[in-house]
């Protein structure tokens, strides 16, 4: 009975925790989010995306990428998110890792990270959806469960 009643109380503890914490997956996808594309290998992502704000990253072909207006999450950054430039490397991670699809390795990002004086390295990632043919960039401001996307569209 006591065993019951245990396990009982450890359920509820741990539905209360999760409700309160967020802790638990999305159920449900945010509007405007979609799979990653079947197949899709580091070539088909090469190019230059933008978002609404006219920030951009390019993917390169040898694994590097630069940005500019990049990356929006950074609170201690000085410099406005329009000056903010950085490059580094990225990398296409296998579907069924549970990380960044595309993760974004950051050498240098303006006055705010420099591998070289800073030590080490500043990492983030994307998200992919669309198609092969037509990759769209991804990522969430702030809290996932709130569903702030903010888009990146390849451009010519």
């Amino acid at each position: 009975m006591n065993r019951r009643l245990g396990g009982l109380a450890e359920a509820l503890i741990l539905a209360a925790i999760s409700t309160t914490t967020g802790c638990f997956a999305r159920y449900s996808p945010c509007p405007g989010q979609g799979q990653q594309p079947d197949g899709l290998a580091s070539r088909d992502l090469v190019g230059t995306y933008r978002d609404a704000a006219d920030g951009s990253v390019t993917l390169k072909g040898d694994g590097t990428f630069t940005a500019t207006g990049w990356p929006t999450d950074l609170e201690d950054a000085t410099d406005p998110r329009e000056q903010r430039d950085g490059n580094g490397t990225w990398e296409l991670a296998s579907t069924d890792s549970a990380g960044y699809p595309i993760s974004l390795t950051f050498h240098r990002i303006s006055d705010y990270w420099n591998s070289s004086t800073d030590g080490g390295y500043y990492g983030t990632g994307l998200y992919v959806d669309g198609s092969r043919q037509v990759p769209r960039l991804y990522e969430y401001r702030g809290d996932p469960d709130v569903c702030d996307l903010n888009r990146f569209k390849r451009g010519n």
